[in-house]
């Protein structure tokens, strides 16, 4: 299968933006070197008709001054961290406050907002294409000369993403992707009537500023998906973990853990279209689009609404430093990190 790159546009800075589309009989999806961006993930319902599957914009200024992070890699740290104070091994360090007095998803110059540069692509039966970028020390408050590269390949019915970092010292790397899903295709419909089931036993409540303060069970709450309902079963609860984020999910999940299981399946049964993901991550992060009205019009001139699309930020967990500072796992020479995320999409006929 081959690679096809053209050029897309011109960042504000005068950056060159292209765009990489992979294809197979399975699949057809389009990266961005700007923020690594999955800008789009054609599959096909049960009538074998292809529609695009995640939100996305139509220009690379649109990207540049409204996207909330349309399918960006997303780092240093995924999420917020309280206070944009990190601290490791005594030392603490400073960070760039862009969500009041906290650090959100890296900082005012993130991962996000960069030019990656193209490392490799690979035609094949496996086509995939691998992007690089190096954070210098202290960068946006982030200790360490770290160098990042993010690999998407495509294999048959599964978009597979593999993150690695390496650092000259310790520093927390906390990485993730931003896509929203939607499966009505072509963004006919908003998400509450999609189906999803979690292999969660846990949640992380959060407070006002969106920051973990406790975990809980998700017996006995609208945040138990153990089995399968619709998304909307939970958006119009009075459940106040559900009012707190604008009447709906921005909450940290901790996996199952069960290997046999596939922790996150998502399906609209009107179409077939069902999305599946994997991770060796503990943790994802659900977000139901609570403030995507503020988006303006997505691509073909659609209305960006409420509950448009739905997040799987899959991650460590939020605020690890912080909040469980047992669950963090430091990236260090001798520690690189790693992680590896599967898009699986099936159809039920």
């Amino acid at each position: 299968m081959e690679v096809v790159a053209r050029e897309w546009g011109t960042t504000k800075h005068g950056e060159k933006v292209y765009l990489y589309t992979m294809k197979n009989e399975y699949l057809e999806v389009e990266i961005l070197n700007y923020g690594g961006v999955i800008r789009k993930i054609s599959a096909p319902d049960k009538n074998g008709k292809f529609e695009d599957v995640v939100l996305n914009l139509e220009t690379i200024v649109d990207y540049e001054d409204r996207s909330p992070y349309f399918g960006a890699i997303v780092g240093r740290n995924a999420g917020r961290i309280k206070n944009a104070i990190l601290k490791i091994d005594g030392t603490e360090y400073n960070l760039k406050k862009n969500s009041g007095e906290n650090n959100i998803h890296g900082g005012i110059d993130n991962f996000s907002h960069k030019i990656w540069e193209i490392s490799n692509v690979s035609t094949g039966e496996n086509p995939a294409v691998e992007l690089t970028l190096k954070s210098s020390h202290l960068e946006e408050g982030y200790p360490g000369n770290v160098e990042v590269k993010v690999k998407y390949t495509l294999s048959k019915n599964e978009l597979i993403l593999e993150y690695k970092g390496i650092s000259d010292r310790k520093t927390y790397l906390n990485l993730t992707n931003h896509s929203y899903f939607n499966l009505s295709g072509n963004f006919k419909r908003d998400i509450q009537e999609e189906y999803l089931w979690l292999d969660c036993k846990e949640f992380i409540a959060v407070n006002e500023e969106t920051l973990p303060v406790s975990i809980v069970p998700v017996e006995g709450t609208p945040f138990d998906f153990r089995k399968e309902k619709k998304i909307k079963d939970l958006l119009f609860s009075e459940n106040s973990q559900v009012k707190i984020v604008n009447q709906g999910i921005d909450h940290p999940f901790i996996l199952g853990g069960d290997k046999d299981k596939t922790p996150i399946r998502v399906e609209d049964k009107e179409n077939g279209r069902i999305l599946e993901v994997e991770t060796d991550q503990p943790a994802v992060v659900i977000y139901t689009g609570n403030y995507l009205y503020q988006v303006g019009n997505l691509n073909k001139n659609i209305q960006c609404k409420k509950y448009m699309g739905i997040c799987f930020e899959t991650q460590n967990y939020a605020d690890a430093l912080n909040f469980v500072p047992e669950k963090a796992v430091i990236t260090s020479p001798e520690r690189p990190y790693h992680q590896l995320t599967k898009y699986r999409f099936l159809v039920k006929k």
